[in-house]
């Protein structure tokens, strides 16, 4: 998994395979998610991420497969500047 995070925007991306994006769906108005041609998740795009983390935003309210939950937790824990 790489994760990327742009703080011109606050939105965290967390690619997941190296597939081609196929097409890419709206969650909710801030979690933005990418599938493939076999409709498996390539990408999750949080927008917001810290405001949401902050709010209580964890790991478990994404659609993250359960091999990429464990390190995609570790960036819920970043220090949120009030």
């Amino acid at each position: 998994m790489i994760v990327t995070y742009d703080n011109e925007i606050d939105a965290i991306y967390f690619k997941l395979t190296e597939n081609k994006i196929d097409s890419t769906e709206p969650e909710t108005d801030r979690i933005i998610i990418d599938y493939d041609k076999d409709n498996n998740i390539v990408g999750i795009e949080v927008l917001d991420f810290y405001y949401l983390v902050k709010k209580g935003l964890t790991v478990n309210d994404l659609t993250f497969p359960e091999q990429h939950k464990t390190t995609a937790s570790q960036y819920f824990n970043i220090p949120v500047a009030v």
